[in-house]
C-alpha cells in the first residue's frame, strides 16, 4: 500500500496478504521525493530478517533506476537501525553501483545511530561513487519540527513581528547599506527578504541546517526578484564560508537550539571581517510574562526551561547575551532589549505563537522521553498565557535580547 503526498510517498511494509509483515516492528515510514530523488527513512527499522526488508529494497532499488546524476538515502531521522537493515541496505548499494556505474548515491546519516556511521564511512571508501553525510541530530534537537511544512506559516509571523520591533534597532548595531552580510542560521530567509528592502546589501548569503527551509527561502529570492542573494545548506558549526569575509554577521534566536553555541560564534567570529559585527538575538523563556494567571504561566515557562535542558538547548541564553559576546572575544558590545506584548504587537498574531509552542514542546517531550503528564501541563500553561494574551484586560511579553559585538581590528 502506498500513500501519496504530493510527489511524496509513505510506504509501509507489507506481506502477501496486504498486512505488515512484522506487525510489532512497523516502527519506520519511508518518503520518496522523485523531484529531489530522494528516499528518506524514519523512526526505528529492526527487521528479523532479509525478507522483512523487501518492501525498501523495491523501492530503493526503482528508485536508482529512475535517478540521474545522485541519488540521495536519507536516514537521518532513524532512531535505531539493527545489522539485519544494514547488510540489506549494504547489498542494495552494491547492487546499484553495479547496475547504475554512472549513479552516484548520497548516504546521509545522523549520530543518534553511532556504530552506522563507521559502517557506513567503510562502504564509501569501497566504493568511489557512494559519499556519506554526517547529520546530528543530537546538536539540532528541535530540527524536525522547524522542518514541519505545517509550521512555515507560523515562522513567517513570528518572524513578521520580531521584525516590526528589530528593524529600528538594526543601525545602533552597525548595520549600513552596502555591506556583505551572513545569515547565519536563516531560516525561511525572511530576514535577508527584509533586510534587502531596507538595507540594501552588497551581498548577503543565508545558510541553514534545514533543506524544506532552504528550498522555501530560494524560491521566495526567485519570486520577488532578489538580487546578489545566495543560499546555502550548511552546518553552522562547520560554515562553508571563508575567513574574514563579512562586514555584519547576524545569527537570530539559533543559539539558544544548540548543544553548544559556543561552537557557532567561533565560526560567526571566524567569517567576521576585522572590524566588523556579529550580531545575534536570543528568548529568555523565564521572563514571559502574562497577567492574570501569572503563577501558573511562570511555572509553565519553567518547566519549558527544564524541557529544553533535557534535550541540550538553553532557552533563557539571551540573559547570557554579554557573557556569550565577551566569551567569543568581541569588544564595543551593544544590548538592546526587543520586548513584544499585547500593547505592541497584534494581540492575537501574538497568541497564535505562543500556540505554535503547543507542537514544539511536544516533539522536544517526545525527544526527551517525558511522562505525558508534564508535556499536558506546558501545554494547559501556554493555553493560559494565550488567553492573557488576548484578554482586554491582560498583559503579556515575550522579551528577546539582541546584541552585538565588533571583531577587533588585529595589529601588525
Amino acid at each position: 500500500m502506498t500513500a501519496s503526498i504530493g510527489r511524496e510517498s509513505v510506504v509501509p511494509p507489507s506481506s502477501s496478504s496486504g498486512l505488515p509483515s512484522w506487525r510489532s516492528q512497523v516502527t519506520f515510514s519511508m518518503r520518496v521525493d522523485q523531484t529531489d530523488q530522494e528516499v528518506a527513512l524514519s523512526g526505528m527499522l529492526r527487521p528479523f530478517g532479509a525478507d522483512q526488508m523487501r518492501a525498501i529494497r523495491g523501492t530503493l532499488e526503482t528508485a536508482a533506476k529512475s535517478a540521474r546524476g545522485e541519488l540521495c538515502l536519507d536516514f537521518k531521522r532513524l532512531k535505531y537501525m539493527n545489522n539485519v537493515a544494514f547488510l540489506e541496505i549494504n547489498r542494495f548499494v552494491r547492487w546499484a553501483v553495479e547496475a547504475r556505474p554512472n549513479l552516484k548515491i548520497k548516504l546521509i546519516i545522523s549520530s543518534v545511530i553511532p556504530w552506522a556511521i563507521r559502517k557506513f564511512q567503510v562502504i564509501a571508501e569501497i566504493y568511489t561513487n557512494v559519499s556519506v553525510e554526517i547529520y546530528d541530530m543530537a546538536f539540532y534537537p528541535i530540527q524536525r519540527m522547524l522542518e514541519d511544512a505545517e509550521f512555515i506559516d507560523v515562522l513567517r509571523l513570528q518572524e513578521r513581528i520580531i521584525w516590526e520591533h528589530e528593524r529600528k534597532i538594526l543601525p545602533h548595531h552597525g548595520l549600513m547599506p552596502g555591506m556583505r552580510i551572513a545569515d547565519i542560521a536563516c531560516g525561511l530567509g525572511y530576514f535577508a527578504v527584509m533586510l534587502q528592502k531596507d538595507f540594501k546589501p552588497e551581498y548577503l548569503v543565508g545558510v541553514d541546517h534545514s533543506r524544506p527551509s532552504l528550498r522555501y527561502a530560494q524560491e521566495m529570492a526567485k519570486r520577488l526578484a532578489m538580487e546578489d542573494v545566495e543560499y546555502q545548506y550548511g552546518d553552522a558549526a562547520t560554515l562553508l564560508l571563508p575567513d574574514n569575509s563579512f562586514d555584519f554577521v547576524a545569527c537570530r534566536l539559533a543559539l539558544q537550539v544548540f548543544h553548544q553555541p559556543e561552537m557557532i560564534m567561533q565560526e560567526l567570529y571566524r567569517i567576521c571581517k576585522p572590524g566588523g559585527r556579529i550580531y545575534i538575538t536570543n528568548e529568555m523563556m523565564s521572563c514571559n510574562y502574562g497577567w492574570p494567571d501569572h503563577e501558573l504561566i511562570r511555572a509553565t515557562y519553567q518547566r519549558i526551561l527544564e524541557l529544553g535542558k533535557m534535550v541540550g538547548m538553553d532557552l533563557d541564553i539571551g540573559m547570557k547575551t554579554r557573557q556569550v559576546l565577551t566569551d567569543a572575544g568581541l569588544e564595543d558590545l551593544k544590548i538592546n532589549l526587543i520586548d513584544i506584548t499585547n500593547m505592541n504587537t497584534d494581540c492575537y498574531d501574538f497568541a497564535r505563537v505562543v500556540e505554535s509552542w503547543i507542537n514544539g514542546t511536544s516533539q522536544m517531550a517526545a525527544t526527551a522521553g517525558t511522562l505525558p503528564e508534564f508535556h499536558q501541563e506546558i501545554s494547559a500553561g501556554l493555553k493560559v498565557h494565550m488567553a492573557t494574551i488576548t484578554n482586554p484586560k491582560g498583559l503579556a511579553s515575550w522579551p528577546i535580547y539582541a546584541g552585538s559585538g565588533r571583531k577587533p581590528v588585529k595589529m601588525m
